[in-house]
């Protein structure tokens, strides 16, 4: 699986998350509200092995099956985020009408009253508001994370 581009490995995976890493002790990478095992997995970095640490705010693709990071993307600027694929992502708000988010980074989304909330509600969201958002395997959101809703 070493040589495949993300996209390709996609189907071997369980989950598709682009995080935000806030730290990286070589063992685990933990996110806003979540962590994974890191194990052995190499980084990639636009499809070749990537030798420099990890930083926090860097923001990773990660393929991840029961807990553990099976690939390891840095993203960059030009880097495909893998739209339409994910199960949770972190993004900004650039947007919010009361009944569609509108993201930086993964576009518009459709809220219903069957989302769950963590750590807020829709009348904490404003503009640059930071998001975790977690969907279904089959693509429907059902969990928005509200990161530092006071600010």
């Amino acid at each position: 699986m070493c040589g495949l581009p993300l996209c390709a490995a996609q189907a071997i995976a369980d989950e598709l998350w682009l995080v935000e890493l806030e730290h990286d002790d070589g063992i685990h990478l933990q996110f806003q509200g979540a962590e994974v095992e890191r194990g052995s997995t190499p980084v990639w970095r636009q499809g070749e092995p990537w030798a420099e640490p990890l930083r926090p705010g860097d923001r990773l693709s990660l393929l991840v099956a029961d807990g553990v990071a099976t690939r390891i993307e840095l993203l960059t600027a030009r880097s495909p985020a893998g739209s339409g694929q994910w199960q949770r992502a972190e993004d900004r708000l650039q947007s919010f009408d009361g009944q569609r988010l509108v993201l930086a980074n993964l576009g518009t989304f459709p809220l219903d009253r069957n989302i769950r909330w963590v750590n807020g509600s829709a009348a904490d969201l404003h503009e640059g508001s930071s998001l975790v958002l977690v969907r279904s395997a089959d693509g429907i959101l059902r969990r928005i994370e509200v990161i530092n809703p006071e600010e």
